[in-house]
């Protein structure tokens, strides 16, 4: 089995300052959402410290690891240390900018590969999985903690947590700007017929016609088999349009 993912992002009233970021890095299997907290300095840098950061750890101990990176235990390894080093980076940031004290963000992130998926979670932002039509809540809201730069806690305030995926399912990493349209079921119904990128935009657009002072970003992965053509092999880019399987926001 292998993944295929698309994200999309949308600004709030405003539609120059969207505190989300998301990544989309097939080659890793690693899908993510963060969001930076409102209120809290430079919601914006947070997000994207710790998405950057959450990408070059995964990327490295997929060279240090190799296959062994996906396979049970070791993914839950992986992504906990994924989680305490995008926490140490925005501790960095702190230390360094001392004006940004208090810098904190949402994450919800996927490893996936093959049958075997982990969940990295903090905040509010949210997981779902859509399994034969129904949609499933996998991660709970929590407090989102700030970022504290020169605290030894060992006390950690996200959870990561195992899924064994299927062929046909269908993951959703959503901000709280987004999470709501997840319990519409005209959304829910064709997530299997439509690709992961139009049911990323669909998710989003919705969303800013319900709360348009909200940033709202959705993260769509799909699960397919290996006798299954995926989306991209379907479609037929522009002549002369580069292409990456990395989509950062």
């Amino acid at each position: 089995m292998s993944t295929e993912g698309s994200g999309a992002s949308r600004a709030g009233e405003d539609g120059l300052h969207n505190e989300d970021a998301f990544l989309v890095e097939e080659g890793l299997g690693l899908y993510i959402v963060c969001d930076g907290a409102s209120g809290a300095p430079a919601g914006e840098v947070a997000s994207r410290v710790a998405t950057d950061a959450l990408e070059r750890f995964v990327e490295n101990a997929e060279a240090e690891f190799g296959s062994e990176l996906h396979e049970g235990q070791g993914a839950l390894a992986v992504v906990v240390r994924a989680m305490d080093h995008a926490m140490a980076a925005l501790a960095e940031v702190e230390r360094s900018e001392p004006e940004r004290l208090g810098l904190a963000t949402t994450i919800t992130m996927l490893l996936a590969h093959g049958r075997h998926g982990v969940i990295g979670h903090r905040g509010d932002s949210r997981a779902y999985l859509i399994r034969r039509d129904r949609c499933h809540q996998l991660s709970v809201d929590h407090e989102l903690t700030v970022s504290v730069s020169g605290d030894s806690s060992d006390e950690r305030d996200f959870e990561v947590f195992a899924l064994d995926l299927k062929p046909g399912d269908t993951i959703v990493l959503c901000t709280d700007g987004a999470e709501e349209i997840l319990h519409d079921r005209d959304i829910v119904r064709v997530v299997g017929e439509l690709t992961p990128r139009l049911i990323a935009s669909r998710i989003v657009s919705a969303a800013h016609r319900r709360a348009p002072s909200l940033d709202a970003t959705a993260v769509v992965v799909r699960v397919r088999s290996e006798r299954e053509r995926g989306w991209l092999e379907l479609s037929s880019l522009p002549e002369g349009t580069a292409f990456g399987h990395t989509l950062t926001r």
